[in-house]
């Protein structure tokens, strides 16, 4: 029976009603079962038979051990070997050919080899390359984790027995790896002596962590499910319906954290709906059938009705006041808990969403954008995360101290830059330019070499690393890395980390870089460290990669296509991505590509809080956008108003709004003869549909007339195509199924006599009325033609704006401060001055590039401004050019005898089939025969204003007068193509070369387009023409459709062929997005990408600044302004302490991290640390924060609270808080 709803919302069939929708958990989430094995088998017996086992194995050399049943072990390994057997798992193996007995499992990677022609062959797939590892491993992570901590290796479980690599075993019960023989027979002897037991502290601990693995296992299982349920029940939905998505039950993983939760809520519920007053209210209000549940949800008290749907006895509730009372108590547990509690074991679709962090989706748009969130995945962070573990912007228990920082550059510049460096040995033999390819790569071999590790090692020792002195037990392999690289950071500066944006004194987001490719720009990163910083070429590319890491992560992302340049909104939302991706795990977002980068922030908030959070984030990106673009001015303490920002905002829609008009435009089909008679003729048959209309016939109507007319031509055509050829004229036709069947039989010969059926004439009549009705086709299409090419120069003259904007600062202010003039090129006509016409000119003239001349300050350049989207500068052009070619009297003696004028070319330093074509310029290249023309007036330079100098002035070209001009000027005095040629084009179809001409440079406005137009952007239904689709084949390699994301077309051709290693993952997520979304998906209502840059109507975060100043809201933005938004230390610390307004932002940020960590797999829940028995530990506070510390050998250290062992430096200074 389907669920009754309160009108208008749209009615969803009941769970119970829709059979195609699956219920049932096992379906849907297999329960991950606690053990296989004999649960009764004796764990301390089946240790002692490990043990044996192990010692067995070490004796003989063998790397592999046999785990028992029932040992210690086996729960953890029963869910690994269950995970390694889900489908997902099962199938990526198999798609990539690896055999099963000889994968290893690590953190990062997973590794085995692949029969190919017979011959074994190691391969390794990491979570940061496109196999498509990260997506299928995502359920693996917390259990991997929990068995092999230190990263030795798992090897694959098969289904009968669980063997498992020797050094995994010996970590999992707390002993110390053998690094020589003489520790391998102490261990044996200790095998045999005592066996392998663990504590019971150390038992629940790792109970309770298999705990928590089991509910990331179950949430991320609850997620897959709830985007199916979702998907299947809004399929057919529009997006604006209401919909009250808590009528819809589901089912939870059986580890999940909801039903945990809940028990004594609701008992207490329960004994509610059992008071006597209750009762006696409910059988007032006809209510006390006693087999119905009752419900909280969203504040509300509610019984579920006989005939389906909710009941809200709320207001009945609240006439009495103790029941009112217990009401509001049961409604504030309620919230922790999706907002809704049940009477009975039961949990609602709303609810699930709501508890997850995700809102209260109350349309089918809204749950759309929850799909989405729901099917979002992470990869894990790097081991090393950003390369700045021990060096934050704020001191940390575990990071370096000012004096450690000291040690360590010193120790650095000795080893590499001093009059004894060394450098590394895994360097040697490398060139900078080897070192630029796969940098990661690079930079990992060295970081794992012996000599780096050893280097590692000695700084540890230096600084007095817990463990590194005083014969301790040595540092981890990642600790040492983590001290070489932040000796490497130190000798580039000893001031690191530094601000945001900024390494060693080079500003990354300064003026001068608008434009510039990241590439570019990080080739003048290290070019600044080796000419300024004096670092070693080989180094300076490494030590740029390892400093961008903290300063600048976008420049790390994998597959950044080249068009993705700094200041524009495509670099805007790649490093918004960076933002969302780094906010649970530092240096996630350099394990992932600039797809699945720039995906996050097609996501919409689902909470005001979330769109603050995010707005946080996007202050100092506008901030530097503003700086780059001219709209603000750049301030030294990095500190901009309100005002500044509000600017920068306003500009920035601005520009977004005329750019995706631009892009619409560019994108729309040029109407041709056939698209256009189809319009009319369906406007002119209602109810007919296209495919209808063109399998149409018409045939001559008059039988008589059919018989005299010539072979050749035809008695039956389409009628599409009668009335492009202007033939569909009234009297002349009859639908052919209109035609009567003949009944007879044809005459045999030319004296016998046939009649041949006739239409009716009524018939005939209603066609010839159709006929009137419809329009000179000729005139229509010119006039199509030309508001398309209108509407196609106001979008050229958009892409000149944004490529005027890009060009390098000193040429923006010499166009901006100079006088601009305006050139086109053209061949002769060959037709003397007298007789020659404006068209001849105009189809000799070179439309694929204008000329410009740029006079500032007694100095001349020339820019050759191409219609593709490049702008070449030319500097070896002389001062003045010959202008009009020259007018020589001859004769022409094909007309007269006498001498007339003719207006002749020269030879000029351009390469004009480069004009006429768009193709690439020859350097040095010059052409015979040409004409160069003024093309407008002089465009005289503005005043520099009073408050700027000429060296900072950076002019906001976009938005400037000049540049519009300019970008007029050239779309409509020397568009790429003739009025002429497009109406010639879109009356007849062209050959395929002279069509692929035409559309490549359609192609090339919507290619510069799309770094500007939000990542969101989608192509529409109809806004793409087969044309452009062929072209998206040929050009990029995947098909561009409805639906499609615009920033598709800036991609490689590698990175969007489908692959079967990725196809079963789509782009971020577990599940791939439906091919052809409804037209309404096309742009979300409130996209990351679109809200955490608008300041002008979103203005949460001024409005809470201005009205609680000493609550800290204006010290928070101005933080965050300045990047440093690093939460929930911004909101907790010093003097940004913000009272009551700020813990809904950290409730939100804290479940926004816990919703990233869960979609990387990672657990959110932690068990208890360990009890520490051989530290005491106190509290006291070093550098302002608040630590826990113990002492050991005459020095205080910082105390790991996962571990709850010491770790770190020693805290010189740590003071120990006075007991209470």
């Amino acid at each position: 029976m389907p669920l009754i709803m309160t009108t208008p919302r749209q009615s969803i069939p009941s769970t119970a009603a829709r059979t195609t929708l699956p219920t049932s958990s096992p379906q849907l989430m297999p329960r991950i079962k606690r053990s296989l094995h004999n649960e009764t088998t004796d764990r301390n017996a089946a240790d002692a038979t490990l043990a044996e086992r192990l010692s067995a194995a070490m004796t003989s050399g063998h790397s592999m051990v046999q785990v028992p049943a029932g040992s210690t072990l086996s729960p953890a390994l029963t869910v690994y070997q269950q995970l390694l057997n889900q489908p997902c798992v099962q199938d990526w193996i198999k798609s990539t050919g690896l055999e099963t007995t000889s994968l290893t499992v690590h953190k990062d990677f997973i590794q085995g080899y692949v029969k190919r022609d017979g011959v074994y062959t190691a391969v390794k797939f990491t979570t940061s390359d496109d196999s498509g590892w990260w997506q299928a491993s995502v359920k693996l992570r917390g259990i991997r984790e929990l068995l092999d901590p230190a990263d030795q290796g798992l090897s694959y479980v098969g289904d009968d027995d669980h063997w498992m690599p020797r050094d995994v075993v010996i970590q999992a019960f707390g002993l110390q790896a053998p690094d020589s023989q003489q520790d391998i027979d102490l261990l044996i002897s200790r095998l045999r002596t005592e066996g392998l037991s663990l504590s019971a502290d150390d038992l629940s601990h790792r109970a309770a962590a298999l705990d928590c693995v089991r509910q990331t296992i179950g949430d991320l299982q609850e997620r897959e499910a709830l985007a199916d349920q979702l998907s299947l029940l809004a399929a057919d939905l529009p997006d604006e319906g209401p919909v009250d998505w808590s009528e819809q039950t589901v089912s939870l993983s059986p580890d999940s954290l909801l039903s945990k939760g809940d028990q004594a809520a609701r008992e207490r519920l329960r004994r509610f709906t059992e008071l006597p007053q209750m009762r006696e209210l409910l059988r007032q209000e006809g209510a006390d059938r006693s087999d119905l549940p009752f419900r909280v949800s969203q504040g509300k008290f509610e019984r579920l009705m006989p005939v389906g749907g909710w009941r809200n006895l709320t207001r009945y509730v609240e006439g009495v006041e103790s029941l009112n009372n217990e009401l509001n108590a049961l409604v504030a547990l309620s919230v922790p808990l999706g907002n809704a509690l049940y009477s009975t074991p039961r949990y609602d679709m709303r609810q699930l969403i709501d508890f997850k962090g995700l809102g209260s989706p109350r349309t089918a748009g809204e749950a759309r954008n929850i799909i989405q969130w729901l099917r979002t995945a992470l990869p894990p962070a790097p081991s090393l995360g950003d390369y700045a573990g021990l060096m934050g912007r704020e001191w940390a228990p575990g990071q370096l101290t000012e004096g450690d920082k000291s040690t360590l550059g010193s120790l650095a510049r000795t080893r590499l830059a001093g009059a004894q460096s060394r450098g590394f040995i895994v360097l040697s033999g490398k060139t900078p330019q080897e070192l630029r390819t796969d940098t990661a790569k690079h930079l990992d071999n060295l970081l794992n070499s012996p000599d780096a590790l050893a280097f590692g090692e000695q700084l540890g020792r230096a600084v007095n690393w817990y463990g590194a002195a005083h014969g301790g037990p040595g540092l981890s392999k990642e600790v040492r890395q983590q001290l070489a690289i932040a000796a490497i950071k130190l000798h580039v500066d000893p001031d690191m980390p530094g601000k945001p944006g900024e390494v060693a004194g080079y500003e990354i987001y300064q003026p001068a870089n608008m434009g510039r490719s990241l590439d570019a720009v990080r080739a003048d990163i290290e070019k600044h460290l080796h000419e300024k910083k004096g670092v070693d070429p080989k180094m300076a590319v490494l030590a740029a990669h390892v400093c961008l890491g903290q300063a600048a992560p976008e420049f790390l992302v994998r597959d950044v296509p080249e068009a993705v340049h700094i200041g524009t909104p495509a670099w805007m939302e790649l490093r918004l991505g960076c933002a969302m991706a780094d906010s649970h795990a530092p240096g996630t977002s350099r394990a992932m590509n600039e797809e699945q980068v720039t995906t996050l922030t097609t996501l919409s908030p689902a909470s005001q809080a979330q769109q603050t959070l995010m707005q946080l984030q996007g202050l100092k990106i506008m901030a530097d956008w503003g700086v780059l673009n001219g709209v603000i001015r750049e301030r030294s303490d990095g500190e901009y108003s309100q005002h500044d920002i509000q600017s920068a905002s306003q500009a920035f829609f601005k520009q977004r709004v005329e750019a995706s008009a631009a892009f619409t435009k560019a994108a729309a089909p040029l109407p041709t003869r056939e698209s256009l008679a189809i319009k009319e003729l369906l406007r002119a048959f209602p109810g007919t549909t296209a495919d209808e209309l063109k399998a149409m016939t018409v045939q001559i109507a008059d039988a008589q007339v059919r018989r005299n007319m010539a072979v050749s031509e035809p008695r039956t055509r389409s009628i599409i195509e009668t009335y492009m050829t202007g033939d569909l004229t009234p009297g002349k036709w009859i639908l052919t199924r209109d035609v009567p069947i003949p009944q007879g039989r044809p005459a045999a010969t030319a004296m016998q006599h046939y009649q041949a059926p006739e239409a009716p004439a009524h018939k005939r009549t209603e066609l010839d009325t159709l006929i009137r009705r419809l329009p000179k086709l000729g005139g229509l299409l010119e006039a199509a033609v030309n508001d398309h090419r209108k509407s196609l120069q106001g979008a050229y003259a958009t892409k000149l704006k944004l490529m005027i904007a890009e060009l390098p600062l000193a040429d923006r202010q010499a166009l901006e401060l100079g006088t601009v003039e305006l050139f086109t090129l053209r061949s002769e006509t060959g037709e003397n001055a007298l007789e020659e016409t404006r068209e001849q000119r105009a189809v000799a003239r070179g439309r694929q590039c204008t000329l410009m001349r740029v006079e500032h300050n007694g100095q001349v350049h020339y820019y050759e401004v191409f219609a593709k989207g490049k702008i070449i500068k030319r500097d070896d052009l002389p001062r003045s050019l010959k202008l009009n070619g020259v007018i020589r009297q001859e004769s022409d003696l094909r007309k007269t005898d006498r001498f007339i004028p003719f207006h002749w070319g020269s030879d000029q330093p351009f390469d004009f089939a480069a004009y006429c074509s768009g193709s690439d310029p020859r350097s040095g290249h010059s052409s015979p025969g040409v004409i160069v023309e003024r093309l407008g007036v002089s465009l005289s330079g503005r005043v520099l204003p009073s408050n700027a100098m000429p060296q900072t002035f950076v002019p906001n070209s976009y938005l400037s007068q000049k540049t519009s001009s300019i970008a007029n000027h050239i779309a409509q005095g020397n568009f790429y193509e003739t009025q002429g040629s497009m109406l010639e084009r879109a009356r007849e179809p062209l050959a395929l070369e002279k069509h692929r001409e035409a559309i490549a440079r359609e192609h090339g406005i919507l290619r510069g387009l799309v770094p500007f137009v939000g990542a969101y952007q989608a192509f529409a239904a109809g806004d793409i023409g087969n044309g452009m689709t062929s072209l998206a084949l040929d050009l990029v390699g995947v098909a561009i459709g409805a639906g499609a994301q615009a920033r598709a077309l800036i991609r490689s051709a590698r990175a969007l062929v489908p692959n079967p290693l990725t196809r079963m993952i789509g782009r971020l997520g577990s599940s791939v997005s439906p091919a052809l979304p409804k037209i309404a998906w096309a742009k979300p209502a409130v996209a990351f990408s679109d809200r955490a840059f608008d300041f002008v109507k979103q203005t949460v975060l001024f409005a809470s600044a201005a009205f609680n100043p000493v609550d800290g809201y204006s010290a928070m933005v101005k933080a965050a302004t300045k990047g440093l938004v690093k939460l929930p230390q911004l909101i907790t610390r010093g003097a940004v302490k913000l009272g009551k307004v700020a813990p809904h932002l950290l409730t939100a940020e804290e479940k926004l991290r816990c919703y990233w960590m869960v979609a990387a797999g990672q657990s959110v829940s932690t068990p208890k640390v360990r009890a520490v028995e051989t530290v005491v530990s106190q509290v006291g506070e070093y550098q302002g924060t608040d630590t826990r510390a113990a002492r050991d050998n005459g020095h205080w250290y910082a105390i790991d609270l996962r571990s709850g062992q010491p770790f770190g430096t020693p805290l010189a200074g740590f003071a120990v808080a006075a007991s209470r």
